[in-house]
């Protein structure tokens, strides 16, 4: 059994085939040739938790173990460590154990790039990016590598935030890149994206139509980074129905009529007509974790 850390777990794992991965994933758990039990949540000292999320198909046996320690932040250590275990389904045999992080952040990337594409039909020509957090960062390496040349204009708390964040992505390779205030960021941009674990809403009330919103960062009940009235005003897609109707913050305290919320795998296959204005929630799903294991036993291979 081969064991691989952040570096080697992230090579595994190249966007231009996790999306499409994921894309199969969002298919296969519709059709149940995914099966996934809820989250398993247990108390860990001084505040921690730790997470089970098993996951299995008709080939692997897929488990993510993730240790959240907010005691670590006064220690200079990370507050939120994982592995993913992958074994052999029909034999039970380990093959390969992931770095937890790595898979969360690209496979979350994946799922927001894949619904971008299937929600617009072409890959967007500039983009919103609220926030400055590790999310935030993959997002903007996941986006400038999908999407050569798109503009992205990054949106922090502050003046000197956004700009040492933008400074920080120039760094490492990625243009056209711009820090903006917040209005000027939306000005036409193609889609807004809020990548934040705000607890209230860091989008306006008033969005252009035409700009596609996606939030990302909350993922609890008693968070909600999307403005309600957005939510209320646009036709609404999940990456996972089951796991919003507990966890999207941004829909719960909308009040959002649940038959108005669709998953993405409707839209992957052209079941539900597009209609705009359009916002894409996404919570995440153990069944995304199975679409990166499935790309990393592949480019290993």
């Amino acid at each position: 059994m081969q064991i691989h850390e952040a570096q080697a777990t992230a090579a595994l794992l190249p966007f231009d085939q996790l999306i499409p991965a994921v894309a199969q994933a969002m298919r296969d758990l519709r059709d149940g040739r995914i099966h996934a039990s809820p989250r398993t949540v247990l108390p860990l000292p001084e505040g921690g938790s730790y997470l089970a999320m098993p996951c299995t198909d008709s080939r692997y046996a897929v488990t993510k173990l993730v240790a959240v320690t907010p005691a670590n932040r006064a220690l200079g250590a990370p507050t939120i460590q994982g592995r993913v275990i992958v074994s052999e389904a029909v034999s039970g045999t380990p093959l390969m154990i992931l770095d937890g992080s790595v898979i969360t952040a690209r496979r979350t990337a994946a799922v927001t790039l894949l619904g971008i594409e299937t929600l617009l039909g072409q890959a967007p020509a500039s983009i919103a990016l609220v926030g400055t957090g590790s999310q935030a960062r993959m997002h903007a390496l996941a986006m400038s590598e999908r999407w050569p040349g798109v503009e992205l204009r990054c949106v922090g708390r502050s003046a000197m935030q956004s700009k040492l964040f933008a400074a920080s992505l120039s760094e490492q390779g990625i243009s056209p890149i711009k820090a903006l205030p917040l209005e000027q960021a939306l000005e036409g941009a193609t889609v807004a994206v809020a990548a934040t674990t705000s607890l209230s809403a860091v989008l306006p009330q008033e969005v252009a139509p035409d700009t596609l919103i996606v939030g990302l960062g909350s993922f609890t009940p008693q968070m909600a980074e999307l403005p309600a009235a957005q939510v209320r005003g646009r036709q609404l897609w999940v990456d996972d129905l089951q796991g919003a109707r507990h966890e999207a913050g941004d829909l719960l305290q909308a009040g959002v009529d649940w038959s108005r919320v669709h998953p993405l795998a409707e839209a992957l296959d052209g079941q539900t007509a597009l209609r705009r204005p359009m916002l894409f929630k996404t919570v995440g799903h153990a069944a995304w974790d199975l679409a990166a294991v499935r790309v990393a036993l592949a480019t290993q291979a």
